[in-house]
């Protein structure tokens, strides 16, 4: 090939590189041109439901377009993230993930159907929950000591609620039963709502919950918080000690949130999501109404939110494999 031949093949390579870019540009300058679904992988009144209708609507209004939520649960989360999994990778399904669907269950459920790294994109980072311990107020107990001994003196009566086998809420409770040798057993409830409502009915005297999700009821009186699975207290109960301070280390265990998309779906879509998300989390509507529920808002790339998502895959299948936890 002469060097004239090589230039005019070189140019046109170039024009292809240059006519693919802008068709891919102009292909996804139109989104969102219907709505945009939202889905979460849980029941409604929960955590996870509180904020994917928050997000949901944010971004609807962002991007000037429609979005809607729809509640898919069952099975931990497994059921709602296995159907984005299979949905269309065009950024018209996504999934408000979770610890437990993209951090925990990977590594509980060893058949499990999808795929939380190679199935999914992340968009974005949403929130951060503390996992907090919550008895029903007429359990004779005000902090760890007190419920170890009460639990010690009354085997076999006490239990504790979660939002489901292998949810952070239910390795906190199992990572205290390790650490403390009292004799809780599991009770496992489809989201944190279910869970709060028994354990201020007296069905179950105990729960490990994200504090969000028992906010109004702690209000009610019939209900307290006597520890935090956190690296601090927090500033809403500033006098309920950290299990760290109340004898037990290593026990920090908090419910996070991010929105995730199926696997290759256009980086220009990817990032349009992420920068409407951005500016929703910037918000001051979002650090208020996050606050009541005692969830902090926090934002990553879609780069780092990825890297996240494999870090906490690492990390509770350490803890799970330490537990020797495991689900069907």
């Amino acid at each position: 090939m002469t060097s004239q031949r090589r230039l005019v093949f070189k140019l046109f390579q170039g024009f292809l590189a240059l006519a693919t870019c802008l068709s891919t540009s102009l292909a996804h300058a139109d989104y969102p041109d219907h709505p945009i679904t939202f889905v979460s992988a849980y029941v409604p009144g929960g955590t996870n439901d509180f904020l994917t209708r928050f997000i949901a609507q944010g971004v609807g209004k962002e991007l000037k377009g429609n979005a809607i939520v729809e509640n898919k649960p069952g099975a931990n989360g497994i059921v709602g993230t296995t159907i984005v999994s299979r949905s269309a990778a065009d950024g018209y399904t996504l999934l408000m993930g979770n610890s437990a669907s993209h951090g925990i269950n990977p590594t509980l459920y060893p058949k499990l159907q999808y795929d939380a790294l190679k199935d999914f994109q992340g968009v974005s980072m949403v929130a951060s929950v503390p996992i907090v311990l919550i008895v029903n107020a007429k359990l004779p107990v005000n902090n760890l000591k007190e419920l170890v001994a009460y639990g010690k003196s009354h085997p076999g009566k006490l239990g504790f609620g979660s939002s489901g086998t292998g949810g952070a809420g239910h390795l906190a409770g199992e990572a205290f039963i390790l650490a403390s040798g009292i004799d809780m057993v599991h009770v496992p409830y489809k989201g944190d709502a279910a869970a709060v409502a028994d354990t201020m009915a007296g069905q179950i005297p105990a729960c490990f919950v994200a504090l969000s999700s028992a906010t109004a009821q702690l209000a009610s009186g019939m209900l307290k918080v006597i520890a935090v699975a956190s690296d601090k207290r927090l500033a809403k109960y500033p006098d309920v000690p950290t299990m760290d301070e109340s004898g037990y280390k290593n026990m920090e265990f908090a419910q996070w949130f991010a929105i995730v998309a199926p696997a290759a779906t256009p980086k220009p879509v990817v990032d349009t999501l992420n920068q409407a998300i951005k500016k929703v989390l910037d918000s001051p509507q979002a650090k208020t109404s996050f606050d009541t529920q005692g969830a902090e808002p926090v934002y990553t790339t879609p780069e780092q939110t990825q890297a996240f998502i494999k870090s906490e895959i690492q990390r509770f299948g350490d803890i799970i494999h330490k537990l020797n936890l495991h689900a069907d």
